[in-house]
């Protein structure tokens, strides 16, 4: 068992072991002695086939380390894993629900019921679960049945039963998926106002039974009648959502932290109204949104090229705010005193655009949506203040990055392209990661990578050699090697980054990655007592 940094916000512990079932043993009774011995500075723990990550704060990475240490991991082996459940998932096959049923059954010299047959006749274990909230990996798929995904993912519906490689999983929620779908089922595997939201865990068992005829089921996510003295959204602007500092906690359940891809102007427009940093907020991309507000408020938006970005100002009843003009960075935030008040879901306002869910209702804002507000006993900022800061990089910015977890896997060409090139940030972005295009990448040698955790910031390299950088509603874990991963202060600067802007990559060590961390912390913690002075 090795112990690796995974960027500065994870440590990442690999098994040893004669077997795929042997690891995976291990990987769940490390994860019981984890369970069972906590310290506050742990945010979550992720397990996967074999490799298991303790999530923290960059700040508190030394003393979980320590912790770790203490903990004398070569005894993992002395610990019960946690107590595994067998669950029945009910499938119809083939046909509209299993439309790659037949293609596999002919790829494998098969008739249909003996693919059938060979797939319900035999207990899964989760090995894993990520992906997207809910989702399992299961491991024990016969080996007639192993099958390389498709070239290039479609589009699937929640319930599909599907295979890929060596594994079987099922998707919770209609996602874009490479893997083979034989089957559909009505149980849901994922509900966040379920007491226990994933209906399955690492260590439980799975066995398929075939039936002929599915539930009709809906998710219904209860949402407030809305007031007309909130925030009507007259245009919403290019990708509007609500978000706060993220769903942390619930990774080992599938789910993303998500929230605002860059913490640092949420926290700040936060401010600028007297919220704490944590509020949440409205999130805009490329362009805002034109507000009207339905009562007195007190709103702050930073992100825009104009004087009034970066002020508190008072909107009256009936007011508007027109945020439609440039930005000045690719993400804005605006922030109204007491909060936007959408439901909590998990311990957060923030919205999951993948798994759709969370914020208002669970997707971007559309026009004539009304969004409350929270009540404050805040005092406000002086309206005297104007905050610039973070200001823009331009074209060319420098990101910093630890050695990755595969980094050895790479050739050394690929290292010099990686590091002494530009790459240019793709315009095919999203909140789940920042595609680059340079270079492309080699490894030494192909290689099957099993999946593993991954945090923000991680560099995923596919085989088209173009790299990824992971962001804040990334997947939990993910199947491509890592080159690197961004350290976490430069995490909001490429998430301040438009298509086109030149990134280089230079690699520091950890010592430097937390010395940025703690200057950053630092800087927010001057602004914050400049703000509360001026009060």
């Amino acid at each position: 068992m090795g112990l690796h940094a995974l960027g500065d916000s994870a440590w990442l512990f690999k098994a040893s072991g004669s077997s795929s079932e042997k690891k995976l043993e291990l990987i769940l009774r490390l994860r019981r002695l984890l369970e069972l011995n906590p310290i506050p500075g742990i945010v979550d723990i992720v397990s996967s086939f074999d490799t298991i990550a303790v999530h923290f704060n960059p700040a508190d990475g030394q003393n979980v380390l320590d912790h770790l240490t203490s903990l004398h991991l070569d005894e993992a082996g002395d610990q019960q894993p946690s107590g595994s459940h067998t669950i029945t998932i009910p499938v119809v096959y083939g046909g509209d629900h299993g439309p790659d049923l037949q293609t596999l059954a002919n790829a494998k010299n098969l008739t249909v019921p003996e693919v059938i047959e060979l797939h319900r006749n035999t207990e899964y274990t989760v090995a894993a679960i990520g992906f997207s909230p809910g989702f399992p990996y299961l491991q024990g798929l016969p080996p007639q049945l192993h099958q390389a995904r498709h070239s290039s993912p479609r589009k699937v519906p929640p319930g599909s039963v599907a295979i890929a490689g060596e594994q079987a999983g099922i998707y919770p929620f209609a996602s874009q998926g490479g893997w083979h779908v034989i089957g559909r089922t009505d149980l849901t595997l994922f509900d966040p106002h379920r007491e226990h939201p994933a209906l399955l865990q690492p260590g439980d068992k799975v066995r398929f039974v075939e039936t002929k005829k599915l539930r009709k089921t809906k998710l219904h996510f209860p949402y407030p009648e809305a007031s007309s003295d909130g925030i009507q959204v007259i245009e919403p602007g290019a990708l509007s959502s609500i978000q706060d500092h993220g769903r942390w906690g619930h990774q080992h359940l599938g789910v993303s932290p998500g929230g605002a891809a860059d913490p640092v102007l949420a926290s700040i427009a936060n401010r600028l109204v007297g919220n704490p940093d944590d509020a949440a907020v409205i999130e805009c991309t490329m362009t805002g949104p034109l507000l009207q507000f339905g009562t007195d408020a007190r709103v702050a938006w930073v992100g825009w090229a104009n004087e009034n970005s970066g002020r508190p100002h008072e909107i009256k009843s009936g007011g508007s705010v027109d945020l439609r003009s440039r930005m000045s960075h690719l993400r804005g935030y605006v922030a109204v005193a007491g909060g936007i008040a959408v439901p909590e879901v998990l311990g957060s306002r923030a919205t999951d655009l993948r798994a759709v869910f969370g914020g208002h209702h669970g997707r971007i804002l559309e026009t004539g949506d009304i969004l409350p507000i929270a009540k404050t006993s805040t005092t406000p900022v002086s309206d005297k203040w104007h905050v610039s800061w973070p200001r823009s990089d331009g074209n060319l910015m420098e990101i910093r990055y630890l050695r990755g977890v595969q980094a050895d896997w790479f050739t050394e060409e690929a290292h010099c392209l990686f590091s002494e090139n530009f790459y240019k940030i793709s315009s095919s972005f999203d909140r789940t990661g920042t595609r680059l295009n340079g270079a492309k990448l080699k490894l030494r040698e192909p290689r099957e990578m099993v999946s593993q955790p991954v945090v923000a910031g991680s560099i995923q390299v596919p085989p088209e050699g173009q790299p990824i950088v992971l962001m804040s509603e990334r997947q939990t874990i993910g199947g491509y090697p890592q080159i690197g991963h961004v350290i976490s202060a430069d995490i909001p600067k490429l998430a301040r980054a438009w298509p086109g802007t030149q990134v280089r990559f230079r690699e520091v060590d950890l010592d430097v990655a937390r010395h940025a961390w703690n200057e950053l912390q630092r800087d927010l913690a001057m602004l914050n007592t400049g703000l509360t002075m001026s009060i």
